[in-house]
Parts: structure tokens; C-alpha cells; sequence
């Protein structure tokens, strides 16, 4: 049986992380114990087994079905109007008179 200072040393997680799994009873078999200074758990060594310590920071995004990647990949055409269309004939205009 371990303490909960234990087994946040053990995992590599604060002491914090190991009371709120023992509020969520993730820790199975854990047992809450009193003593004359206080209450103090004590976790099997067994039901720390299978925990493994998450790496920092964002998880990376899940890939999308290649059925919906083929999709998202292209992207549709943009309407331009007869309006920008004429603007940028006209810059191309200026540019070339300005050259000389």
C-alpha cells in the first residue's frame, strides 16, 4: 500500500492530480484511513498498474475519415466580380505607364 505522496512520486503527476483521482475513484481499491493527526489514503500498488502519465500540452487533432479529407483538400472556386476584375486590369494599366 502506498501513500498518495507515494504514488505521485511513482507516476511523475503532482500530489493535487492523485487526490482528485481518488475523489473520481479512478484508483481502485484505494482505502481512506484515520489517525489521530488526521485522515490519509492508502493506494494498492496494483491500481497504479495501468496509469500512464499524459504528455503536456494540447493533444494533437484526430484525422478526419479519408472519405471527408478528400473533400476538405479541395477547396471551392471564389466568384470574382466584374468589378475586381476590371480593378486589376486597371493597376495593370498604371503599373506599365508609370515604368517610363
Amino acid at each position: 500500500m502506498l501513500t498518495t505522496r507515494e504514488v505521485a512520486e511513482r507516476i511523475g503527476v503532482k500530489y493535487s492530480t492523485v487526490m482528485l483521482w481518488l475523489r473520481e475513484n479512478k484508483l481502485a481499491g484505494a482505502v481512506k484511513e484515520m489517525s489521530p493527526r488526521g485522515a490519509y489514503w492508502l493506494i494498492p500498488e496494483s491500481s497504479i498498474a495501468g496509469i500512464v502519465k499524459r504528455k503536456q500540452g494540447r493533444p494533437k487533432k484526430a484525422e478526419p475519415p479519408v472519405d471527408q479529407a478528400d473533400a476538405t483538400l479541395a477547396k471551392p472556386k471564389r466568384r470574382v466580380s466584374n468589378r475586381t476584375a476590371a480593378k486589376k486590369a486597371l493597376m495593370k494599366t498604371r503599373k506599365k505607364g508609370t515604368g517610363n
